[in-house]
């Protein structure tokens, strides 16, 4: 078993356990059935993302089921399609349910989302991408689910990418000497900037990576004209409905925190037939 697959692994117990997923005291009082046999349908119309990890809750819990998958990872689904069977004991098959579906139904729910703003900026090479605002804890499903919709992270964690934000700003003095310091650890340097006049003078220090931080469009533009030794990412206060405003020729990335924000998971269902 690979990193990633230990961490999903550990990722599931852990959200069994916080089911108490030993200790169904419910479960434990109906009668055992063996050949029992469950459906998950969609109950809207979405794009379906988590279908491994959802049968990997079923096989954790117990893996004598058998789970069998209807639909394929970031595959269309439309309302009350058939997504998934499960057969075998149904005490174990209630017992994973919910975290099943809890798995299944945000993952979507962020698939879903990315596709969105995916269609929006088609036309464009704008990269867009994921951020580290998500609930504690959350980053590994969404992040996946994420990636795999085309939208990689802006960063992973802390020790991903050095990125100097207004707060870091604040104490440093010697900006040359901190950007010197920052290239020689070999990882990439972003620098976030808030006025035209300190983007200019980043761009002489050749970083990776500019982040235009709650620029309007055309000031955004405006960068773009002076600034031509780093990329260009642009964040702040972009969604759904002005996306288009800012998808600005020559920017190379835009960084989404709703696309693990807000998550607005799918309405999926689990029915023992």
């Amino acid at each position: 078993m690979n990193n990633k697959l230990k961490q999903i692994h550990l990722h599931i117990i852990n959200s069994l356990n916080e089911d108490s997923y030993k200790n169904d005291i419910t479960a434990k009082l109906i009668p055992i059935n063996k050949k029992a046999e469950a459906q998950i349908k969609s109950k809207e119309s979405f794009y379906v993302y988590g279908m491994k990890w959802m049968k990997k809750v079923f096989k954790i819990v117990d893996p004598n089921l058998t789970v069998q998958a209807l639909v394929k990872d970031g595959e269309y689904i439309k309302k009350n399609q058939l997504i998934a069977k499960i057969k075998g004991n149904n005490r174990n098959i209630i017992i994973a349910e919910r975290t099943a579906l809890n798995y299944l139904q945000s993952m979507s729910g962020v698939y879903d989302n990315c596709m969105k703003y995916q269609k929006k900026i088609s036309k464009t090479k704008i990269k867009i991408l994921h951020t580290r605002k998500t609930l504690p804890l959350t980053r590994l499903p969404y992040g996946e689910a994420c990636l795999e919709a085309g939208c990689p992270a802006h960063r992973k964690s802390l020790s991903d990418t050095i990125l100097f934000k207004e707060n870091h700003l604040r104490f440093i003095h010697n900006f040359q000497n901190t950007i010197n310091a920052a290239k020689k650890t070999g990882k990439k340097v972003v620098v976030e900037v808030q006025t035209l006049k300190f983007a200019k003078y980043v761009n002489r220090f050749k970083v990776d990576r500019i982040l235009l931080d709650n620029f309007k469009p055309q000031k955004i533009k405006e960068v773009i004209k002076c600034v031509r030794k780093c990329e260009i990412e642009i964040s702040g206060s972009i969604n759904l409905k002005n996306i288009n405003k800012f998808a600005i020729k020559g920017v190379d990335f835009i960084s989404i925190g709703d696309l693990t924000k807000n998550i607005f998971s799918k309405d999926i269902s689990l029915l023992i037939v």
